[in-house]
């Protein structure tokens, strides 16, 4: 396991120490609005920037399960990051509503990979698992009280990150970010 975080703590501003002992790092520990609060993690009213949790060790060929809900899809998104090494390099799953989509940044260029449609409601838990092994990405999403489908909805092909962290990467303008479980490990 690389990183695994259930939020079952006592409330407090940042997300602090995950359940597995390890200590969030991105920008879960610098900003007031992330929180937990009622065994939950939370980022609430973050604005119009795009922010990062990173979680654990680095990893070459690793998976992410994120289960978590958004109060708003307007104009906000989030999702899974691997091989994450900064704000302008990493491979990102993320649901924004209407889609599913693997998308890059790299040197700070983002670029979609691969999107299909999925249509997601406001207020209601998913869960997002994300793998890249090698140069093959690919990406499931589903309601967090269904199960996973068999084979992956969306998929691409990318080598240009190598390695990097493991989390989870959000744009929330005026929406909230609840975070009921993440977990990070090798394949």
């Amino acid at each position: 396991m690389i990183g695994q975080d259930t939020f079952q703590r006592a409330n407090h501003t940042l997300w602090g120490t995950a359940s597995d002992g390890h200590t969030w790092a991105g920008d879960a520990n610098n900003f007031s609005f992330f929180s937990v609060a009622g065994n939950v993690g939370l980022a609430s009213n973050a604005g119009s920037t795009t922010y990062s949790a990173v979680l654990g060790s680095t990893a070459t060929n690793a998976e992410t399960y994120l289960t978590g809900s958004l109060s708003s899809f307007t104009n906000a998104n989030f999702g899974v990051v691997l091989r994450w090494t900064d704000g302008n390099n990493w491979y990102k799953a993320y649901l924004d509503g209407s889609h599913l989509v693997i998308q890059k940044k790299v040197a700070g260029v983002t670029t979609i990979l691969s999107s299909t449609s999925f249509t997601a409601t406001a207020g209601v838990s998913y869960t997002i698992h994300f793998r890249a092994v090698g140069s093959t990405l690919t990406a499931n999403v589903w309601a967090s009280t269904g199960s996973e489908s068999s084979g992956w909805m969306v998929s691409a092909s990318d080598t240009s990150l190598t390695s990097g962290y493991c989390g989870l990467r959000f744009l929330t303008q005026s929406a909230t970010l609840t975070v009921t479980s993440f977990l990070a490990r090798q394949v």
